[in-house]
């Protein structure tokens, strides 16, 4: 049984068009890494950094008492650290 043609079929990644918009997208990550890196470089933004890995990363997600909901909140908060200190690495390679 052969297969029609699909939507996948039309998709071409070695395309002019994709490769622009490839190089665009590769562009605004870099550019958005760069203004983390220079927003937390300063001794400022280190110490904002340093107070949310306190209040985050440096703290347990579980407690005896704490519920999935909760833990999945405290998680969240973690990630969005690990994040800003993910852009800040990113833009130091």
């Amino acid at each position: 049984m052969s297969r029609s043609n699909s939507a996948w079929d039309s998709l071409d990644l070695d395309s002019e068009e994709f490769t622009r918009i490839k190089e665009e997208n590769e562009a605004k990550v870099r550019e958005r890494a760069r203004i983390f890196h220079q927003c937390f470089s300063t001794d400022a933004g280190q110490r904002v950094l340093d107070h949310l890995v306190d209040i985050s990363l440096d703290r347990r997600v579980l407690k005896a008492d704490s519920t999935q909901f909760a833990a999945g909140i405290r998680e969240g908060e973690n990630n969005l650290v690990r994040y800003i200190k993910n852009q800040i690495r990113q833009a130091g390679e």
